[in-house]
């Protein structure tokens, strides 16, 4: 008799931790999306929030890497058109989101019911180099079922990216437990480098996520500058615009044609070092790439990369720090946002 009981109580664990993880795995992938991807759930809710709750107003998504990220701040553009009826500008942006993430973020907002009138896609120029397979670009613990679908038909290996997404998810539990315990209010037991809540706790209305300081002493600016140069400049040996990058941003200008939205592409402001490392040829070949885009599909791209002179306005050669974030951000709404939301009213 003990032994039958004991068969049935193993019988029933085993149920039970099936159940959790199934149950987890859908959790994650329908109502708690931001436990998943932390970044991009919580934007997604708060604008999906504002935007339903102020239906007239246009809504301008911006998608874009940490660049965009830390140095997009929609609420220094004091964006105006004399009515009640300004627009909704909101920073959806992501660390290490480059065409291809930028294009799955689209279909995403799309799916989760949020429909921009306007998307402003960042272009990273060295990235445009790039010629990493599409399944390694994004991390496989932030998809969705829904997201590997969209994904496949780009990868290289839409095998291996199922199987590697099936492994992530067989334990969520363990592959998400940084993740819940900082949404469950347990972040602050964590080590400070594990830690996830600072991804929507310092995250400011609209999206906005500052850098982490006002200032930095010079000689960890110094140190950040060797570490970008170092990661950044294999891109210029021998560079030319990969075809992944091109079909994605295509992909995407179709994609929000079908929906009515307008399209404008953008640079970040990049530091007079960094823009230092560009050989000639390298910009000459940007320069074209902009431009073919403006004329075969009529979009605009405003390219800002040499708008802030001053090194110290950047906390390592292109990531704005936050006096750099405000001054380039109400710039950008005077002469580049605002002149293109009034041509396309």
């Amino acid at each position: 008799m003990n032994r039958h009981r004991a068969k049935w109580c193993v019988l029933a664990g085993v149920a039970s931790v099936v159940l959790l993880q199934l149950g987890l795995n859908i959790v994650i992938d329908t109502i708690k999306p931001e436990w998943r991807d932390p970044e991009y759930g919580h934007r997604m809710k708060d604008l999906r929030q504002q935007a339903n709750a102020k239906s007239t107003r246009p809504v301008v998504v911006v998608l874009g890497s940490s660049r965009s990220q830390m140095g997009f701040n929609p609420l220094a553009m004091n964006l105006k058109d004399g009515t009640s009826n300004s627009p909704i500008v909101y920073n959806c942006s992501q660390a290490g989101c480059g065409p291809m993430y930028e294009l799955l973020n689209l279909k995403r907002l799309l799916s989760d019911g949020v429909k921009p009138n306007f998307v402003l896609v960042e272009i990273l120029p060295p990235v445009l180099a790039g010629k990493t397979a599409a399944e390694k670009l994004i991390p496989i613990s932030h998809l969705g079922y829904a997201d590997v679908r969209r994904l496949e038909s780009y990868a290289t290996d839409p095998r291996g990216l199922w199987l590697d997404w099936a492994h992530q998810r067989i334990l969520p539990w363990s592959t998400y437990r940084l993740n819940l315990l900082s949404h469950w209010g347990m972040g602050s037991l964590l080590p400070w480098q594990a830690r996830q809540d600072f991804m929507w706790k310092q995250m400011k209305p609209n999206g906005w996520m500052p850098y982490f300081f006002d200032e930095i002493p010079a000689t960890k600016r110094e140190d950040s500058i060797v570490k970008t140069r170092a990661e950044y400049l294999p891109y210029f040996d021998q560079f030319e615009i990969a075809p992944l990058p091109d079909r994605t941003y295509r992909d995407l200008i179709a994609l929000a044609r079908s929906h009515d939205i307008r399209v404008a592409f953008f640079t970040m402001p990049e530091s007079p070092i960094f823009r230092s490392w560009y050989p000639d040829v390298v910009r000459q070949k940007l320069a074209d790439y902009y431009a073919s885009l403006a004329h075969e599909f009529g979009t605009p791209v405003f390219d800002t990369s040499d708008w802030q002179p001053d090194e110290t306005e950047f906390a390592d050669s292109h990531h704005l720090m936050r006096h750099g974030a405000e001054a380039f951000s109400e710039r950008f709404g005077k002469e580049c946002l605002q002149l293109w939301l009034n041509t396309n009213r």
